[in-house]
């Protein structure tokens, strides 16, 4: 027989035979899943975020309780952006299907695309407990501002949203070069 097909009988210092193997298998397990518990619980966060401000990506975000409670951010802006951003819960329908024409459409290398006008208000939607996640993105953006007055300004008119999304497109959407 060769020697790596002998097994011994003899005791090692743990004990019989295949104990210190087993015992060693069980300390990488404990490891792993330590690990792995560690991980989940940095991934999903062990502290309630609201109302924290964090970056991500280029933007500012910040969760609020409700759609009507506005982001800290806003502090150190005008009172134009802050009036903006406290109309969003009363035409987010329509925002969500309204493009915005700053560029953040097409996203950068620190940042998503956006999906419409919503998004550069809302980072994301509505929680089931009511809770929102707002971006800064809106803040410093002139198009996004000039859109969503337009959107304000229409909706009092009386204007339906196929109107309005006319209008925006009509007006902000770049024009193709006819050379």
């Amino acid at each position: 027989m060769r020697r790596s097909e002998v097994q011994s009988s003899e005791p090692n210092e743990a004990g019989s035979p295949d104990q210190g193997h087993h015992t060693a298998r069980s300390v990488m397990y404990a490891l792993l899943l330590g690990f792995a518990l560690i991980t989940l619980l940095a991934a999903c966060g062990t502290s309630d975020d609201k109302g924290k401000a964090h970056l991500h990506g280029s933007e500012m975000w910040e969760t609020t309780s409700s759609v009507t409670t506005l982001p800290g951010f806003l502090k150190d802006h005008t009172r134009l952006t802050k009036d903006l951003y406290s109309e969003v819960h009363s035409h987010m329908h329509m925002l969500s299907g309204i493009p915005c024409y700053c560029g953040c459409m097409q996203g950068t290398e620190f940042d998503e695309p956006h999906d419409s006008l919503l998004r550069c208000y809302w980072a994301e939607h509505p929680a089931d407990d009511g809770s929102v996640t707002w971006t800064d993105h809106s803040t410093t953006c002139g198009i996004c501002k000039k859109e969503m007055e337009e959107v304000i300004a229409l909706s009092k008119q009386g204007k339906t949203a196929e109107e309005i999304l006319t209008y925006i497109n009509e007006n902000y959407q770049p024009k193709k070069s006819s050379s």
